[in-house]
């Protein structure tokens, strides 16, 4: 029942229902079952097979159906996974007939199939101490537009066309309610599922429910009603204040962002009336989205239903229905691709897909379950298969679960669509798991396991748990394909770099596969996590063997890669443990800034992964320094007895962030710091946040670099209902003070969510700077702000002559610099967070045609820097596009 915020039992403790709904069981849908192109509600999918092998062949394969769709080996399953609820979506046919055939009008017709399949559930659930929530998924008629999801036949009356389906809707509910008043693990009646349908005021849908409250009030006052919104759920005009002392309210959440904007207004709802809010439905997304989004809602004290268990070859379920070769000859058929088939096959095929139904029968996808319990509050990674023992081989698709971060980086992770209007996918190749990972069927003929990782993109990443034998030299052996080849990719183990990156071949195509060797790796017991990391490129990878090819000692100890920690640290990594303790500071190691020398003040080895050095240096590092290292020493030595190798300036990846790059684009609410704003869901293009609900003395902070002083347009993307809004552009010194730098004005466009551009200019200093945005005059929303060059102040001393062409461009650029003297420079190009996409060396002196290319990368501005060997840098901004 319901207690103020919470759901409590009967011992008044209170329940966080973690449950799962069970679509597509008492309901079919048409997009389960791959059918939505030609039969979309169950009506038509029954019609369907009706016709194929008619009327009495027919009720045999919906018996089956129901017999094995949920049995009790589903429900023992789900509490082993950690649910404690399930919801149960009804159709009200199973219990009753519709009105018309019923024998007389305005009566009501009881079916015992229904009743004895909920019994027979509530029976099994109980038996694990688990809750039933009844819902009425297709009520008398259909509740909305939206035919799949209520079996709504157009032709005849709906639920709202019609009041003999709402008076058997009444019923329906009573006639429950008398038979469930005294069972304990029923956890209360959902009224109506997603209702979608024109009701002004939504004064029809509470009517309704009152009506369906009057029914159920009479005989049962003990269970919990849970009511939905119109408009799938979401719409809770009208349904405020409640009309019962036991109620909760039951928004469904779908492929929006998972942030505490995008729940407020149903939080706002709870905290307005003092009751709790159940999630009824949420799902179809990635594991990444679920994560979030349960740990949103449990942070929120909002229990939760996911949907749905089973579908035919899925992977965003925990469950997944093969899909057989004959199954598909009947889709091909339905939708007009394929040959009729005899209705003695197709009884077949279709009586197979209800055996197919068993979970004994379906995949079981460990993965999503993972996701939506033990990542919700864990970053620890665990093998997904078994832990790989070393030599042996790996595949590239059995990475470890985990949270994106921990297990694995991918670009695109999730949908988000209800929030930014555009729908991305997130597996590209919608096989094997739920992951951001991009996995399809694999044809290699060589250590295949069905699947390989495909569109591996730059930045991305797969974690491996493995268990190495003995202390060894290994051969890794990458079976890769690629259709254009130039990707590039080197492997990594619990945090170091343990080779170099190797480039992939043009192998004819994205399923003819090469072996790729990757020589003399240095593994040793004890190494855990091994990682596979895309430099640059796209490619396809299908697994990787190591081959044992003798000790160590033959091979040389050398530098692999060193990067920034953080603005004093600087991580080394060594292709061997290092022996300890190191020499005396400094060791006969040098770090540089931009060709000046940094005092090293601390040098440490990694205690768990001894190939590992840490420096730590007396010098504030930024994003935009050129960072080297060079060793000139015979001092330190491997565990295996071996020197390390001298080397020489050797760039160090430096992943610094030092602010928001200018020029460029900041997005609102990626401020440092806020007094009094808050964000909300923003439905301009780009989707994101916006921020919002300012009031005058409100401020934000924003740490920028500004790549050279000079004259800037800033451009503001903001939104007003009908009131003029205004701020003040100011710089903080380093003792806070603010100076002015312009002051603007926004005209109101007409809506909150109505966005147009305001433009100003402004004077900027170069280097790191922070920025407040001061509300002048309130309210009004903003979504970004961007900053374009108009005026460069003069050159840097090195530079007497510079140009780029074309630009913009379509991704290849030119370079042309004369210097004032000859010497070293340093080219860097930064997207618009702040990232290094592109890095050279030019030839000493002059830079005539230097090719600058961004062709792999996404349309839009970057920054390239050229870095000289005073210090001094040059900018300018580059359109790809």
């Amino acid at each position: 029942s319901a207690s103020g915020k919470v759901i409590v039992n009967e011992n008044q403790d209170t329940i966080l229902l973690r449950g799962m709904g069970l679509g597509g069981w008492m309901l079919q849908e048409g997009y389960m079952l791959q059918t939505a192109g030609f039969a979309n509600a169950q009506y038509q999918i029954r019609e369907k097979i009706e016709e194929l092998i008619g009327a009495a062949d027919t009720e045999l394969f919906y018996d089956a159906w129901l017999a094995n769709h949920v049995r009790k080996a589903d429900i023992d399953s789900l509490k082993s996974w950690g649910f404690n609820s399930v919801r149960l979506p009804m159709h009200y046919n199973l219990y009753t007939l519709p009105i018309e055939e019923e024998p007389v009008p305005g009566q009501h017709t009881w079916l015992n199939k229904g009743f004895e399949l909920t019994d027979t559930l509530i029976a099994w659930c109980a038996a694990n101490e688990m809750y039933v929530i009844l819902d009425l998924h297709a009520a008398p008629g259909g509740q909305g537009q939206d035919q799949g999801i209520s079996d709504y036949d157009p032709t005849k009356p709906s639920l709202w066309e019609s009041q003999a389906n709402r008076d058997k809707t009444v019923a329906l509910w009573k006639k429950l309610a008398e038979r469930y008043v005294d069972e304990q693990w029923v956890g209360g009646y959902d009224l109506l599922n997603e209702p979608n349908w024109n009701l002004p005021g939504n004064t029809a849908l509470r009517n309704l429910y009152q009506a369906i409250t009057d029914s159920i009030r009479a005989v049962d006052t003990r269970h919990i009603l849970f009511i939905e919104g119109n408009w799938f759920a979401n719409d809770f005009t009208g349904l405020t204040p409640p009309w019962d002392d036991n109620i909760v309210y039951g928004p469904h959440k779908y492929w929006s962002f998972n942030d505490q904007a995008s729940i407020q207004w149903i939080l706002d709802i709870r905290d307005t009336w003092n009751v709790p809010l159940y999630l009824g439905e949420s799902g179809e997304n990635s594991n990444v989205w679920f994560r979030d989004a349960i740990r949103l809602l449990e942070d929120n004290d909002i229990g939760w239903a996911w949907w749905p268990m089973k579908k035919i070859e899925a992977i965003a379920g925990p469950v997944s229905v093969v899909k057989t070769e004959g199954y598909q000859s009947l889709l091909d058929y339905w939708n007009g691709a394929g040959t009729t088939p005899s209705a003695a096959y197709a009884k077949d095929v279709l009586m197979q897909l209800t055996e197919d139904l068993k979970i004994e029968n379906c995949v079981y996808q460990q993965d999503v379950i993972d996701a939506m319990f033990r990542q919700v509050y864990s970053d620890e990674t665990v093998p997904f298969k078994e832990v790989r023992d070393i030599p042996g081989i790996v595949f590239a698709a059995d990475y470890d679960m985990g949270v994106i971060g921990s297990a694995y980086y991918d670009q695109e992770s999730a949908t988000y669509h209800v929030s930014t209007g555009n729908y991305t996918t997130w597996n590209n190749g919608w096989q094997y798991r739920n992951d951001g990972v991009d996995i399809e069927n694999c044809y290699d003929n060589v250590n295949n396991n069905g699947y390989n990782v495909g569109w591996v993109d730059e930045g991305e990443w797969m974690q491996y748990s493995i268990n190495v034998n003995n202390t060894g030299a290994y051969d890794i052996n990458v079976r890769v394909a690629s259709g254009v080849g130039g990707a590039n990719f080197h492997f990594m183990v619990d945090g170091a770099d343990v080779s170099i990156p190797y480039y992939v071949p043009i192998t004819g195509g994205w399923q003819s596969w090469q072996t790729m060797t990757i020589p003399n790796v240095i593994l040793e017991p004890g190494d855990e996590k091994l990682r596979l990391y895309a430099d640059g490129g796209v490619f396809n990878v299908s697994s990787f063997e190591f081959v044992p090819v003798g000790p160590t000692d033959g091979i040389p100890t050398q530098f692999m890669a060193a990067v920034t920690v953080d603005e004093n640290t600087v991580q080394l990594n060594i292709n061997k443990f290092l022996n300890s303790p190191l020499p005396a500071l400094p060791g006969s190691f040098e770090i540089f800034a931009d060709g000046n020398s940094l005092p090293i003040t601390n040098m440490t080895i990694d205690p768990d992964n001894p190939r590992i050095v840490y420096f730590t240096v007396g010098y504030t590092m930024n994003a935009f320094e050129l960072i080297e290292i060079s060793y000139s020493g015979n001092q330190v030595t491997a565990t295996d007895g071996t020197l390390l190798d001298n080397f020489t300036l050797e760039e160090v990846e430096n992943t610094l962030f030092s602010g928001h790059p200018i020029p460029g684009k900041i997005e609102a609410e990626d401020y440092s710091f806020q007094s009094g704003v808050e964000l909300e869901t923003c439905y301009d293009l780009g989707g994101g946040q916006n921020i919002g609900y300012l009031d005058v003395g409100d401020y934000l902070d924003y740490e920028v670099n500004v790549a050279f002083a000079g004259e800037y347009q800033v451009d503001y993307r903001t939104a007003s209902l009908g009131a003029t809004g205004g701020l003040a552009l100011q710089i903080l010194d380093d003792t806070g003070n603010a100076t002015t730098l312009h002051n603007i004005s926004f005209p109101a466009t007409g809506g909150w969510q109505t966005w147009d551009l305001s433009s100003s200019t402004t004077q900027l200093p170069g280097g790191e700077q922070t920025l407040r945005i001061l509300v002048t005059s309130a309210p009004f929303n903003m979504n970004w702000l961007e900053f374009s060059l108009l005026s460069k102040v003069d050159l840097p001393s090195e530079l007497t002559a510079v140009n780029v062409s074309p630009n913009p461009s379509s991704g290849l650029f030119y370079l042309d610099a004369t210097l004032a003297k000859a010497q070293n420079t340093h080219l860097e190009v930064y997207d618009i967070n702040g990232r290094m996409v592109y890095t050279k060396k030019p030839a000493k002196g002059a830079i005539i045609g230097e090719s600058i290319a961004l062709t792999a990368l996404p349309d839009g501005a970057y920054i390239l820097l050229i870095r000289f060997e005073n210090g001094e840098v040059y900018s300018e901004r580059l359109i790809k596009g």
